[in-house]
This record gives C-alpha cells, structure tokens and sequence, in this order.
C-alpha cells in the first residue's frame, strides 16, 4: 500500500478510536454533610464549573445515597429570571439528551406576588434603587416553598412542598449581604434512579441540564410606537424593567463547563430577561 494511501487510513482510524473512547469527567465526590439551605460553607468555592452565557457558577456533586447541585449567581438579570421564570434541573441517565427527569424550582409564575396593572407606566425608577429591588427578591425567595417534579418514580411526582415531602428532596434560595444568589438542592437517587450507587455505576454516563427558563416577553401598547424605547422594559411587570441592563456580571472561578444556548435579541428594555438560557453536561457518577 502506497505512503499516500496509508497516511490517511490511519488518520481515520484514529479519529475513529479518539470518538469511541472520549474521556467524560466525574462528579465531584460530596464528602461534606450539606444542608440545603442556600448558604455554601460546605462546598468548595469557587464553584468546579462557570457558565459565561448564563453567567453562572456551578457544582453537581454526589455520595452514594443523593445527587447534590449548587448555584452560585452575582448577575442580577439571572437572579430575576430564576425566581420569576423559574429554573429546571434535568437528568438524562442513559446519557443523551432527552431529559426525561426535571426538578423544578422554583416553579415559573408560581413566585409573581405583584401583578402588572396593564394600565401602569412604572418608570426606571420604581423599581430601579437598590434597596427596593432587595426587598422584592427576599419576597420572592419567602414565596419559593414548592418544587415540581417530573419523569421520577412511580408515585413521585407533581407539585410537592420543600417542607412536608417524604421523599428527602430539599432546595432552598438565599441572596447574601452583597447581593448574591446561592441555590442549593439535594435529591435522593432512590427517587429517580436506584436506592444506592455501586461502582459499577462508575462508567455510566449521565447528562445535566440546567435551563433558565425566559419571562414572557412585555406586550407592546399602540401609544409606544414602532421604534421607541420609553417603556420596553416596564410594562413586563416587577422587576422586568428599572433593573438595568446586565446587572453585575458572574465572573469568578470555576472550568467553562458544558455548552449554553440563548435566543436571539429584542426590542423590549432588558433583552436578556426574555431568552431561556440552557447549560448541558456530561459526567460520570463518582464513586468512594
């Protein structure tokens, strides 16, 4: 066999051996006692993973009786998007990405204590100081007592109380003194997939999903106009509008962990309140 036709064979080959032994990194092992509480002193920070479309900072992790996740958020569109639009954690255990397994919290709509008066022209500064964007958040996160979930065991599903659930699933929110957001949840393997992880469960490949879900985009008034921007932001409802632009952004540690995907631009104040934001990754159960 001639050099020319070799050379190329081989090539192929190995792309071909590199694609069906592709390296998938672990969980990192939770050896710590965690309590979902929304504080962190139990992870290690900063965060493994760093999303920079999301501006996020995160952490799956797992013994061999749960599945732990961490949220570290600084940026404030974020903030506001997980407590008004809702967030989902999914699992794909065989590896794709189906994500047949969806823990929901908090659940979109469910946290809207103030509704928009459709007649209202709440200007920037309604809801554009500090102070008062601070105290709508903490209303918020005290309104945040439910998850939903869904593809889990049979009987394991549907709206449940964080507080009176016999399944040991446990989530909460906190926002600290400098205005950053800590989610924590913690969910038993026994409620989706087995009571306990054996080595075996080692090489198995799961894919998460982390999904941001967007607010419903602010309906446009005809006294607004075609190109105008008075108003864009406003008439989405609290919190929608006076916050500003990017908020804060979530640089910080952590590796650049799965891939994110968001939509496009708007012509309506805060574009990046009205994209859903998704993080997907693939790891592996670890095991000690």
């Amino acid at each position: 066999m001639k050099i020319r036709t070799i050379i190329p064979f081989l090539l192929t080959l190995c792309f071909i051996y590199s694609c069906s032994n592709k390296i998938y990194d672990s969980l990192n092992w939770q050896g710590n006692k965690v309590t979902a509480d929304g504080k962190i002193p139990e992870w290690s920070n900063p965060l493994r993973f760093y999303d920079d479309k999301c501006k996020i900072n995160y952490t799956i992790s797992n013994d061999r009786r749960n599945l732990y996740f961490c949220l570290k958020v600084i940026d404030e569109s974020t903030q506001i998007k997980i407590l008004r639009g809702g967030m989902e954690f999914r699992v794909d255990t065989l590896g794709k990405k189906n994500f047949p397994i969806a823990f929901i919290f908090p659940i979109s709509n469910q946290l809207m204590s103030v509704q928009h008066n459709k007649g209202e022209n709440q200007t920037e500064k309604g809801y554009g100081e500090k102070s008062d964007r601070s105290s709508i958040k903490q209303k918020l996160i005290s309104q945040a007592n439910d998850f939903q979930l869904v593809g889990f065991k049979s009987l394991i599903g549907g709206i449940q109380s964080l507080f009176n659930n016999q399944y040991g699933i446990s989530a909460a929110i906190n926002i600290d003194s400098l205005g950053i957001m800590y989610y924590e949840a913690i969910i038993p393997f026994i409620t989706f997939y087995k009571k306990e992880l054996t080595p075996s469960d080692t090489s198995r490949i799961i894919t998460y999903e982390i999904k941001v879900n967007a607010l419903p985009e602010p309906e446009k008034h005809e006294d607004e106009g075609s190109g105008g921007n008075e108003g864009g932001g406003s008439h989405g409802g609290v919190m929608s509008g006076g916050m500003g632009g990017g908020g804060h952004r979530g640089g910080g540690g952590g590796m650049h962990g799965g891939g994110s995907r968001g939509g496009g631009g708007h012509a309506n104040g805060n574009s990046a309140l009205y994209d859903t934001n998704k993080i997907i990754n693939k790891l592996k159960f670890s095991y000690k």
